[in-house]
């Protein structure tokens, strides 16, 4: 690879900065096209995980920075499900109070399994939130919910769908996350599921619930799942 040294003098008033700084670029870029083949590579390689973790270009996004399910048509207030609500039955699969939050996981690495997880839009949505829901029945899309929430190793061995179901309990499943919160209830009303829960610094808990037994006003429409206290003030929501 070839050297250059560059002087920078105040011999030549008239020559501007710009064509300096592009003759630079020039001499660096020349430098790139003689590299090794290794050194090829790494560039390469760099540059693919560079695109797994930001956009292309620069650009203002909203949360979620993906496309989500219209909220439910008739809406209702989480307080008015609290007093008149019907009870949903839900599975604790793991109560961890004294869990801690992760800043980071190894696995959300731009490096390991292509990047799969390691979109910074999307690591920014997951760390804004608490609640977090799936469907169990398909597996595909539930191995990246596990690992976008970073709890891969936790739910690693925890059985989520029903046993000896029939098809619609089954592809009805859903798995519910709540983290920093200890839940207390958890209601349906219409194409809400209202988890009533107390803020804490610490803890996580996941449990399951079915659409079988939600009181839908439209089964066509989404289920809008929302974390709130106990007088009904809204903490997070999830489709």
């Amino acid at each position: 690879m070839r050297v250059y040294t560059v002087y920078f003098t105040d011999s030549d008033p008239t020559m501007p900065r710009s064509l300096l700084l592009l003759l630079i670029m020039l001499l660096l870029l020349s430098n790139a096209a003689e590299a090794s083949p290794d050194q090829s590579q790494e560039i390469h390689k760099l540059s693919e995980q560079l695109k797994r973790l930001e956009p292309e270009q620069p650009k203002d996004m909203a949360d979620p920075p993906f496309d989500q399910p219209p909220f439910p048509t008739k809406m209702k207030a989480p307080l008015d499900i609290i007093r008149s609500g019907g009870k949903l039955p839900y599975t604790t699969l793991i109560d961890k109070p004294e869990w801690q939050r992760p800043v980071y996981k190894a696995y959300w690495h731009s490096s390991v399994s292509a990047g799969r997880w390691s979109y910074v839009p999307l690591r920014l949505h997951f760390a804004m939130h608490r609640l977090f829901t799936a469907p169990t029945a398909a597996l595909s899309n539930y191995y990246d919910f596990v690992h976008d929430v970073g709890l891969d190793e936790e739910l690693a061995n925890v059985q989520t769908q029903p046993q000896n179901a029939d098809r619609d309990r089954f592809l009805g499943q859903y798995i519910v996350i709540a983290m920093q919160a200890k839940i207390e209830e958890v209601l349906t009303g219409g194409n809400q599921v209202i988890v009533v829960a107390r803020p804490q610094r610490s803890g996580f808990q996941a449990f399951t619930v079915n659409r079988m037994d939600m009181k839908l006003d439209d089964p066509s429409e989404a289920v809008l799942f929302q974390l709130v206290t106990q007088k009904g003030d809204e903490i997070d929501y999830s489709f």
